[in-house]
């Protein structure tokens, strides 16, 4: 069963998509959409994914940020510190509720994951991070009032720079749950050296990490993120028991 419900989230109204799993069991995959994204994810592989996971007995919520898809605002008042705020919201929301949440994240969304989990709330309360392609964003240099234009979308470099002070390497490290972490060979977004250190504190964690030879950032060919679905199953059944 798939629910378009609508939160009032700083006083602004969030459009989620809520779908419940095959078994009524409370668990509970929360979905975090990238920069000049939305909930349908990169080439729809959230919704793709959210039927997978349906069928394997999770429950997906999806969303559209605020200033982004079909949510209030407008993009370029984008905030990185909104985003944060409306996960933990949501987060909290359900846990309150009695499921057991995961959080999963593609680009800035991955980011924003690693981030909300660390908030006082929510630590030692998210089961598993499964992250797609997270960007730490720690050496950015941008104008925070200055209005930048990418892809058809203008946004302020105050976006970045609230990124940059989340602190993810921070965050990443204090998180004490399951990872499974994907990043693609030739990421054109991602510089290699924060991937590289995303990755040490990963493999340092002992948990899993994925290469996806000859991808981009995003999205990726269909039959490798196949694969993605089936090791990010994986990692659920462990870590959502």
């Amino acid at each position: 069963m798939d629910e378009i419900r609508i939160e009032t989230i700083n006083g602004k109204k969030i459009i989620t998509y809520f779908s419940q799993s095959s078994k009524d069991n409370k668990k509970l995959v929360i979905m975090n959409h990238g920069f000049r994204s939305s909930s349908l994810g990169p080439a729809r592989q959230f919704v793709d994914f959210q039927r997978i996971l349906n069928k394997n007995g999770y429950s997906v919520l999806r969303f559209d940020q605020p200033n982004s898809g079909n949510s209030d605002g407008d993009y370029l008042n984008s905030s990185f510190r909104e985003w944060v705020k409306t996960t933990v919201f949501l987060t909290k929301k359900y846990i309150n509720n009695g499921y057991q949440v995961t959080l999963m994240g593609q680009s800035m969304g991955a980011t924003t994951s690693v981030v909300a989990a660390n908030n006082p709330w929510l630590k030692n309360k998210i089961l598993c991070l499964l992250l797609w392609v997270p960007d730490a964003k720690s050496d950015v240099k941008v104008n925070p009032e200055k209005i930048y234009e990418e892809a058809g979308q203008k946004y302020k470099g105050l976006f970045w720079i609230e990124a940059k002070n989340s602190d993810f390497f921070g965050s990443l490290k204090a998180y004490t749950g399951g990872i499974h972490l994907v990043y693609g060979q030739t990421d054109r977004y991602v510089k290699r050296r924060l991937i590289d250190k995303t990755i040490r504190i990963v493999k340092e964690k002992g948990q899993t990490v994925m290469i996806l030879k000859d991808q981009d950032h995003s999205p990726w060919q269909f039959d490798l993120v196949q694969e993605v679905y089936k090791n990010e199953l994986k990692i659920l059944a462990e870590f959502m028991v």
